[in-house]
């Protein structure tokens, strides 16, 4: 058996003791006492969820979802078409500004810049839509606590 050997070939046993593959057992009580520390956020009520989701297709239905008077009083939606004017707004400066970008030459290095700004826009957008369906409040680094802030008035 070579030294470097951390199982056997033929019964898959650990060659040397204190291998740092063996699994340690789980203190249960540990991990009890740190959940139960934790509190539980409130439920959100699956028609929130599916408002918050709807607020990030476009900027419409947010703008909508703030001024109907049905929603003023819920700060899960408020929060998520808040985040979603933001998050459509700051779409529209990328775009603005890889337009102007591309007028001054690269056009190749700006057309894969934009592609992958582009990609990260798209999946930022899937994942603050599935978030919303999931009843979490997932904050943008600089646009969910302005979106928060927003949402309790």
């Amino acid at each position: 058996m070579p030294d470097i050997s951390e199982f056997c070939p033929s019964c898959g046993r650990p060659v040397r003791e204190g291998n740092f593959f063996t699994p340690e057992e789980p203190d249960i009580e540990e991990e009890a006492s740190e959940a139960a520390s934790i509190p539980a956020p409130p439920p959100v009520d699956w028609n929130d969820r599916w408002i918050g989701a709807l607020a990030y297709l476009t900027f419409l239905p947010a703008l909508v979802f703030l001024f109907l008077k049905q929603f003023q009083q819920r700060r899960f939606v408020r929060f998520h078409a808040f985040q979603s004017i933001l998050f459509w707004a700051a779409v529209i400066v990328f775009v603005l500004l890889g337009l102007l970008a591309s007028m001054f030459g690269w056009l190749f290095g700006w057309l894969l810049t934009g592609t992958l700004i582009g990609l990260a826009l798209f999946f930022t957008w899937l994942l603050l839509s599935i978030k919303a369906l999931q009843g979490e409040r997932f904050e943008l680094p600089l646009l969910g606590p302005f979106a928060e802030q927003h949402a309790e008035k």
